[in-house]
């Protein structure tokens, strides 16, 4: 019968489990129990890393067995692309054979003379031996490839080998590129030294359509973009003051220095002056040529046209253009939104 313990304190649970009276199994437990466990100990980064390093030499040697693996795998297949040439030569020397051989007999049966048909049978002779031994290489050959397929795995290596090449074209496509790509800014940079501008973009166009992040094309389109807009606008400074100085005595030729200048892209404030000059001069013409009525129509910035009656009844007809050819050309009518908006030279 069981006897019934009433504690108030583990004082009292201490004095009646006294190690004494444990087993020592059981005394090595709560030993363990009561005494904190130890952490686990942190490895050390340069063990870690010497570790990584033994790992990533045994992927370097596990690397180099399967490529010799696969080097000797791709030899087999080699030799099987050999005797399977070996064979398609023998079947074609067969089917010579055979040709030769129904060709002689044809002449046997047809020759007129006794000479051409002893000819033509030591030519079947011939045509039948070389045919049996053809057949005879064919049946080896054969006989080899199968032998070689049953004791490789031919469908993965055909496929590997067709993966190799795929890789290696791909490799030579990207050399072609980086070649085209390094001659095209080569031959843009020499281009731009030399001031051929149009020839530069030419070169540079296909590199840019191909790499069109790339930051030595973007550089490089950047500063045949300034050197145009530089040779513009010293050719618009040009033609600006020599028609200044023209356009009173020869409107003519101030008209047509100016209406060929290319603004875009130029400063706004010698555009105006541009404007102002060849407005000036389109003013000076119109009086010179007698025309009525002369207006001037606005495109947008950079933009107009100037117009004129050439008899005093006749339709408006454009004396001169700046910024809008080919659309609006000398000798052509304005069209009516220009019209809508003109206002008087």
């Amino acid at each position: 019968m069981s006897k019934q313990i009433t504690l108030n304190s583990f004082e009292e649970l201490a004095r009646v489990f006294q190690p004494e009276d444990l087993q020592p199994d059981a005394r090595e437990g709560i030993k363990d129990a009561a005494q904190p466990s130890a952490q686990t100990d942190t490895p050390e980064p340069a063990d870690l890393l010497a570790e990584l390093q033994r790992a990533g030499a045994t992927l370097a040697t596990i690397a180099r067995r399967d490529d010799e693996a696969r080097r000797l795998a791709l030899s087999e297949l080699e030799r099987y692309d050999a005797l399977v040439a070996q064979q398609s030569e023998a079947e074609a020397v067969c089917r010579r054979a055979r040709q030769v051989r129904r060709q002689a007999h044809e002449l046997v049966a047809n020759a007129f003379e006794h000479e051409a048909r002893e000819a033509a049978q030591r030519l079947i002779q011939l045509a039948e031996r070389a045919e049996a031994q053809a057949a005879h290489v064919a049946i080896d050959k054969r006989t080899e490839i199968d032998r070689l397929a049953a004791s490789m795995d031919l469908e993965r290596l055909l496929t590997e080998r067709r993966r190799l090449q795929e890789v290696e074209q791909k490799r030579a496509a990207e050399a072609e590129r980086a070649r085209r790509f390094s001659a095209a800014l080569s031959g843009a940079r020499g281009a731009l030294q030399a001031g051929h501008l149009e020839e530069a973009k030419a070169l540079l166009g296909p590199a840019g359509n191909e790499y069109p992040d790339n930051p030595e094309v973007a550089s490089l389109a950047a500063t045949i973009a300034q050197r145009e807009l530089a040779v513009k606008m010293s050719a618009a400074e040009e033609a600006l003051w020599s028609a200044r100085r023209e356009y009173r005595r020869d409107p003519v030729t101030a008209v047509a220095r100016l209406e060929t200048l290319d603004v875009s892209g130029l400063d706004g404030e010698l555009v105006k002056e541009l404007f102002s000059v060849w407005l000036r001069a389109c003013a000076r013409l119109c009086q010179v040529r007698e025309l009525a009525d002369p207006v001037r129509c606005s495109g947008g910035f950079g933009k107009a046209c100037v117009a004129a009656r050439e008899r005093p009844d006749g339709p408006h007809v454009v004396i001169s253009a700046l910024g809008m050819t080919p659309h609006c050309q000398a000798g052509s009518f304005p069209n009516a939104r220009l019209m809508a908006g003109a206002q008087p030279l």
